[in-house]
């Protein structure tokens, strides 16, 4: 969507065609065109479990109707402090089985939830799913609060002071408000804590500078942890509140345009035909040929021809919105996207925790470390030892990286190591290296990156690095990763069918490059090249 101003705004709430959906146990009103047959989405919308529907829910749900080709149901629950939990979920769960009732298929249901309503609406789910209803195709959650222990770092960090109180102490008052006695950590009230297992895929955005940024990553990371499929986006330019009537941003529109996405694809109604992908990409190909230097027109090309070749959705509805909305792309974005998917799929495992030991990023490497290595555990939002050799080596290690006790070691002052052995006696070494703030002083909190080396699984070192690296020759290069892998000089001959002269003499070449002294040494050098 484009970004919208003033008045332009106000026209759009004018014309979003909202209309009174009857047949449900509570007030609800339909956004968007369709029928019983068509996709549908259950839109919970938030209001801090104690405001109406306002304005800019209308404004959601009409983006999210369009992009995604449904129709949008926004129920009206029961609010706090007059109605308390659990009421408002129980309304949920009786809406979606209305909807089922009427002969809407599950396959066609998508459930979404903005804020508060994400966590009244999760909680849905995980009813449903206990009491053995069929669950539905999918289910979004548009800057997730689940957690109402409030335990996540992101409530530090990102904490906003109001002109009466900050908004932290504003939810702190409303979860009470909501409450009302009941533990914050009941799976139903805090669902980020609760059973996750069999829910539908789920599609999670998220603001960068929110006080809720935690609990979409809570929430992402407990939804991985049992098998599910879930996708985190997290937005510079979200807004903090979708109760606010405002102007979206162009991070919101795009947000909101992929949850239309995500809509069309988990329901089917994303099929475009032949014809209708040829008129996009000729259509956008004038559009570029306006902007592109000739030199970049093959490239081009052969992306429209990847295009059509692999037939990715996403594609298409970018060429669709930028049509329509003349939306670029930006370096930055880019350059996130692609940093992000570097990160999450390196082959060690990789942490990015904060001073207090939160976990900020964990890519997949980590998260199979955290489930089946039995050294860490990853609880509300932060990461501490499972036993205590793992909490003591943890904490030692995070208070030398910050500075906190003095190392008494020859290591430089960025980089500490540990080493910790679990319960099976499978060996860990841990390198933490702080991320120093910018040189202009513009002030980033204390991050520190963490990287496991796990001793029993067996990597291989990279031939072509170590020629880089040391200026090694292919066969040096070979022999010198076959050592540190394990093999031993005798062994390298025999498989290859050289005698021990020649071997002993690459050997020897090779300490002469690497300036090793000994055999220990040419291990040393040979894995600081492969792990950096």
């Amino acid at each position: 969507m484009a970004l919208l101003e003033g008045a332009a705004l106000d026209q759009l709430v004018e014309t979003i065609p909202l209309a009174e959906a009857a047949g449900f146990p509570r007030p609800a009103v339909w956004c968007g065109e369709g029928d019983d047959a068509s996709p549908t989405v259950l839109y919970v919308y938030g209001g801090t479990f104690a405001m109406n529907r306002g304005p800019m829910h209308g404004v959601v749900a009409d983006a999210v109707a369009r992009n995604g080709r449904a129709r949008v149901l926004m129920v009206d629950y029961r609010l706090a402090p007059e109605h308390p939990f659990p009421l408002a979920i129980e309304d949920v769960v009786a809406t979606y089985k209305a909807l089922l009732a009427r002969g809407v298929p599950p396959s066609k249901l998508v459930v979404m939830g903005d804020t508060s309503g994400a966590g009244i609406a999760l909680a849905a789910l995980i009813v449903l799913r206990d009491e053995g209803a069929p669950l539905p195709a999918g289910f979004v959650a548009l800057t997730p609060w689940v957690d109402l222990t409030l335990s996540g770092g992101s409530y530090v960090e990102n904490i906003r002071t109001g002109r009466f109180a900050s908004d932290v102490e504003l939810l702190a008052t409303l979860t009470i408000d909501y409450l009302q006695g009941a533990d914050p950590r009941h799976p139903l009230a805090s669902p980020a804590f609760g059973d996750l297992s069999g829910l539908p895929e789920t599609l999670i955005h998220a603001g960068a500078d929110d006080v809720l940024l935690d609990d979409a990553r809570l929430l992402v990371e407990g939804l991985r942890r049992v098998g599910g499929r879930a996708h985190l986006h997290v937005w510079q330019g979200l807004p903090d509140t979708w109760q606010r009537f405002q102007p979206l941003s162009p991070q919101a529109g795009a947000a909101l345009a992929s949850i239309g996405q995500f809509v069309r694809r988990r329901t089917g109604a994303n099929v475009r035909t032949a014809a209708e992908k040829q008129q996009l990409s000729d259509a956008y190909a004038r559009e570029l040929s306006e902007f592109v230097q000739p030199h970049m027109t093959e490239r081009f090309d052969q992306l429209f021809e990847w295009a059509r070749d692999h037939d990715p959705d996403w594609v298409w509805h970018f060429m669709e919105r930028r049509l329509e909305f003349g939306a670029l792309v930006t370096q930055e974005q880019i350059e996130h996207d692609w940093l992000t998917l570097l990160f999450a799929d390196a082959p060690d495992a990789l942490l990015l925790l904060s001073a207090s030991r939160h976990v900020i990023l964990a890519n997949r490497r980590a998260r199979k470390v955290l489930e089946t290595g039995g050294v860490f555990v990853h609880k509300n939002g932060r990461l501490t030892g499972a036993g205590v050799q793992g909490e003591e080596v943890l904490s030692n290690l995070m208070d030398q990286t910050f500075g906190l006790v003095s190392t008494g070691s020859n290591f430089g002052p960025a980089d500490r190591y540990g080493r910790i052995v679990n319960e099976r006696g499978d060996v860990f070494l841990l390198r933490c290296e702080r991320i120093q703030p910018p040189a202009d002083g513009s002030g980033a909190p204390p991050i520190a990156l963490v990287r496991i080396f796990e001793e029993g699984r067996r990597h291989r070192i990279d031939r072509d690095a170590l020629s880089a690296w040391y200026g090694l020759s292919p066969r040096e290069a070979e022999l010198a990763a076959a050592f540190a892998e394990g093999s031993s000089l005798a062994a390298f001959a025999r498989e290859r069918g050289l005698s021990m002269a020649t071997v002993r003499s690459h050997f020897s070449h090779i300490k002469s490059k690497l300036g090793a002294a000994d055999q220990a040494a040419v291990v040393g050098k040979v894995m600081r090249a492969a792990f950096g």
